[in-house]
């Protein structure tokens, strides 16, 4: 059968629980869920974190149901999870390298680590949403706002070559295919806007609910969903990985 679609599928908030928990007893609903989608859409993993970071967080036997993975917030995937090419030009990781390092040298108290990083900026933290702020100022005063974008997730600050997002990184590998975007926060807005359809889990960032509306994708229960639709996006009744699987199963039965 034709593949004429291709999932992305958010990790952090998504597919993981906070705390980066995928709970065992979920794992092979998980699975089932992929699989059944497996003949009709190539799946794509879609995150912020690097091909090591997905080596050790997810168990083989999930990773094996994803084609690829677009990784570092679309500056970079691997086609065959065994790789991961870079997407930005020597001269955007040199700006990146050397910004990570002056925000190093600030020694921000809120940071708890800088993540391991091919090509962007990771700045693990307790609370995203509120540091983002501080951080956006730092890349202004440091010359650099105009070259980079500066987002969130569920659990860090992230810094990124401007022209690249999930997005993007989901466009390079469709080869024409229709998009589908499963996300839940700032750093995935690109992903949930520009999709050709959108959904996602409960524990949706409130904060994206506008921007979903004023381009005329309002957030509907997914329960009240007719099949896929691009005029909206429905959010799952379940959190984090139990959602994903609620989607899952209402994408197998409409796609």
């Amino acid at each position: 059968m034709k593949k004429d679609y291709i999932l992305g599928l958010d990790l952090h908030g998504t597919l993981l629980e906070p705390g980066e928990v995928l709970r065992p007893e979920l794992v092979p609903d998980l699975i089932a869920g992929l699989n059944k989608l497996a003949d009709r859409a190539v799946l794509f993993l879609c995150t912020g974190n690097d091909l090591d970071f997905v080596n050790r967080k997810l168990p083989a036997k999930l990773r094996l149901c994803f084609d690829g993975y677009v990784l570092e917030t679309g500056c970079s995937f691997s086609p065959d999870r065994k790789q991961e090419l870079v997407l930005t030009s020597p001269e955007e990781q040199k700006l990146l390298k050397d910004l990570e390092q002056k925000l190093k040298d600030q020694e921000f108290p809120e940071v708890n680590y800088f993540a391991h990083r091919l090509t962007t900026i990771s700045l693990f933290c307790d609370r995203p949403r509120e540091f983002y702020a501080e951080v956006n100022e730092a890349a202004r005063a440091l010359g650099v706002r105009d070259r980079v974008m500066v987002t969130y997730s569920s659990v860090a600050v992230d810094i990124l070559p401007r022209g690249y997002n999930k997005f993007t990184g989901l466009k390079k590998v469709a080869e024409g295919r229709k998009t589908i975007g499963i996300a839940d926060s700032m750093n995935d807005q690109a992903l949930l806007l520009e999709a050709d359809f959108a959904l996602a889990p409960k524990n949706l960032a409130p904060e994206l609910k506008p921007s979903l509306a004023d381009r005329g994708r309002p957030v509907i229960p997914l329960a009240h969903a007719q099949g896929l639709q691009s005029q909206s996006v429905p959010i799952a009744s379940g959190r984090e990985t139990e959602g994903v699987i609620e989607i899952l199963a209402f994408l197998r039965k409409y796609l």
